[in-house]
């Protein structure tokens, strides 16, 4: 495709995932197309270069003239999450108030056996050798019990000389509401420890809870050295290619995008930042869709590696606290606000296996990248989901990522025969299925268990699939979860990408104020939310005055009746302030009514405990159309034509081999319905329609029914 406009401005967006680069491309109109590169896990800048130049290609420009003509880079990364599981992050001290070294290593309980003293306690993030205690003491009322031992501190920065520290963690007890001393602190070491990053606490993470701001302050401390250098890296290549736009666009945690300087001082923000995009993409898709309106989405994108789930609950973003890196309670945690994402390792790479017992497993180990499925030809010799769905019949060997990939079907069915088959006693035909069945029911599992925690039944919910491998068992999820339709974009192997397309430069501010509403502390509320309202000024300040983007705020709280273990989500307006017993009365209200829509009970006029205050600062950037020819409701179906496939080919559904249509996505037309069984290829992604489901064609994504689903208990 050849844009018609000489003068054209382009937004792209990257995700980098663990098998594929991928690439959106707009202009200021619509989406011109999505591309997609192998990532490449040693230099990553090559996976986006090889992407960039298919992008360029596809507008019949020049790299460099591509990039000179954009305007807006958007830059999605798994480099923080991988430095973290691998720990190849800084070295990294911490430093906490006297007689607390021990917050890392306990946790919040710090094992998954809390009471068994056999079982030892996991390494913490920052070791024994690297923490240091510090004479201080910071009371809950800011007041002053100990002063800082600046002498001590010096002693200390020599130490971390001699130790080769390259960053440095700063969490102090009650910083959050008094910080003076971890600002001193802060100072004393920029002088001493010139070049050594610096992260403080009240700053990262600015919440009551001490292990969660200790964790997030060293992570984010272990990551600048990374981070800086890795975004800057970024930047200038694309620069050096004729990059001439806007500061790079950087997506983080919470679904939004800051610009690069703002992320290098915010690198925590960059953990798990690509499956946040997701159920940003996701609304999009659905306001696009006229036929499911009103209805919380489950947005789920299987990708090469992983299966990732979140949920959109009337229209807003799912929201959580409670992200592990590694096992529950052993791992690491930031306890930042983050989109509410679960994910498990079962993608299109994951590798089956038969086991000593003779039990079939998929995943979580997975190809990645390198060597990929046995399909690939790079490598790899264990069987994968993709393997298996090529021996299905589900994926045209010869057209995949249309045509610019050739897959080896030989090589796959031999693995699936040698590994699969011949341990379980069946065919290669059977023993694929298998395959799929069983990395289908794990993702309905992991969607079931989402669902159930945040009040919703899946059965109730429209399904929004993304990935490049979610086409090919998304209609099986689907009806075993009791899902009725699902919504799957042309564009669903970039899910991410897109999210990052249409995400907004967004930042938020917590503040740690404890009350209860049976004695409330009118004064203090009122000040964190005053201080968090000047945060948000702040944050605007950094956006170019020029750029005449809509700005907006708002503001929640975090709460739960009194003694409850974990707290909700309360929206409390835009620019709220508590100025009586009316303000007071409203916020028992939409208490109450939010813990009924999440908990089916509710507990009206009993106290409620505040944890934490919170604004949001959003700039909204402009967005394309997802497609050209518009997608509302009369684009569909202008002559009703019939679908006529592009070819047919034996397909395998329940143990049964069948003469299958294959249908060419770039020529089906808006409004025309196909039953399945089916298989439509579009160039980077499969959908497989079972028998009993059907599709309706969308312009930018496709409507599926599954047909009969499970019934209600």
């Amino acid at each position: 495709m050849t844009s018609d406009a000489g003068s054209s401005r382009y937004t792209i967006a990257v995700d980098t995932g663990g098998t594929f680069t991928d690439l959106v491309l707009a202009d200021e109109r619509s989406i011109l197309g999505l591309h997609k590169a192998p990532t490449t896990p040693g230099e990553l800048f090559s996976g986006i270069q090889e992407a960039l130049g298919g992008a360029a290609a596809g507008q019949g420009l020049a790299l460099e003239e591509l990039l000179a003509r954009t305007a807006i880079f958007v830059y999605s990364t798994t480099h923080s999450t991988n430095a973290i599981l691998q720990g190849k992050v800084a070295r990294t001290a911490f430093l906490t108030t006297r007689g607390h070294p021990d917050i890392l290593l306990y946790k919040e309980g710090g094992k998954e056996q809390v009471h068994n003293w056999a079982m030892p306690f996991p390494k913490p993030y920052v070791p024994r050798s690297l923490t240091f205690e510090v004479t201080e003491r910071v009371l809950s009322d800011g007041g002053v019990a100990i002063p800082l031992d600046e002498d001590e501190v010096r002693r200390i920065a020599q130490r971390l000389a001699e130790l080769s520290v390259e960053a440095v963690g700063v969490c102090l007890l009650w910083s959050v509401v008094n910080p003076e001393h971890e600002l001193r602190i802060a100072r004393i070491l920029d002088e001493l420890l010139p070049g050594v990053e610096v992260s403080l606490g009240h700053r990262v993470n600015r919440i009551i809870r001490e292990y969660r701001r200790a964790s997030a302050t060293v992570i984010d401390a272990s990551l600048k050295p990374l981070m800086r250098r890795h975004l800057q890296d970024i930047d200038t290549r694309l620069r050096a290619l004729g990059f001439l736009g806007e500061p790079l666009m950087v997506t983080h945690v919470s679904g939004g995008v800051l610009r690069l300087g703002q992320m290098m001082e915010r690198p925590l923000q960059t953990i798990d930042s690509g499956p946040a995009l997701a159920p940003v993409a996701g609304i999009v898709f659905d306001r696009a869709e006229p036929l499911t309106p009103n209805r919380d989405l489950l947005v789920v994108d299987t990708g090469g590696t992983s299966f990732d789930a979140s949920l959109v609950i009337s229209g807003r973003i799912a929201y959580t606290r409670e992200k592990w890196f590694g096992p529950r309670w052993a791992g690491h945690m930031t306890g930042l606000p983050a989109v509410d994402t679960r994910s498990i390792g079962a993608g299109g790479g994951s590798i089956a296996y038969v086991d000593a017992g003779g039990l079939l497993h998929v995943g979580p180990e997975s190809a990645g990248a390198q060597p990929g499925p046995v399909a690939y030809g790079r490598g790899g010799t264990r069987p994968t989901v993709t393997d298996a769905a090529l021996v299905l019949g589900y994926i045209d060997p010869d057209d995949f990522l249309g045509g610019r990939m050739r897959l080896d079907l030989a090589a796959a069915r031999a693995a699936v025969e040698a590994q699969i088959a011949r341990p379980l006693g069946v065919t290669a035909e059977a023993a694929a299925e298998s395959v799929l069945v069983v990395a289908s029911e794990a993702m309905r599992g992991l969607l079931t268990d989402l669902t159930v925690a945040q009040g919703r039944d899946a059965r109730e919910c429209l399904m929004v699939a993304g990935g490049g491998a979610a086409g090919l068992n998304i209609a099986c999820i689907a009806r075993e979860a009791g899902v009725r339709q699902v919504l799957l974009p042309k564009l669903a192997a970039g899910l991410s990408a897109v999210g990052g397309l249409y995400s907004d430069i967004m930042a938020l501010f917590p503040r740690g104020c404890h009350t209860v509403t049976s004695s409330f502390d009118f004064e203090a509320v009122d000040a964190a939310l005053a201080e968090i309202d000047r945060d948000i000024d702040d944050f605007f300040t950094e956006i170019p005055e020029g750029q005449t983007l809509q700005r907006l705020r708002s503001f929640a709280c975090e709460a739960r009746y009194e003694q409850e273990m974990w707290e909700i989500d309360v929206d409390i307006g835009d620019r709220p302030r508590f100025d009586g017993e009316a303000a007071l009365a409203r916020l028992h209200a939409d208490f109450d009514a939010r813990h009924l829509d999440l908990f089916a009970t509710q507990q009206p006029g009993a106290p409620i405990e505040v944890i934490t205050w919170r604004g949001e600062a959003r700039v909204v950037r402009p967005k394309p159309a997802l497609a050209a020819g518009g997608t509302g409701p009369t684009a569909a179906g202008a002559d009703g034509a019939v679908a006529v496939p592009a070819a047919w080919r034996d397909a395998v559904f329940g143990g049964a081999v069948l003469r299958t249509p294959v249908y060419r996505g770039n020529a089906l037309r808006p409004g025309q319905r196909i039953d399945g069984p089916a298989i439509i290829s579009e160039t980077t992604t499969t959908l497989v329609l079972i028998p009993g489901s059907s599709v309706l064609v969308r312009p930018s994504h496709y409507l599926l029914d599954v047909g009969d689903v499970p019934a209600a208990d």
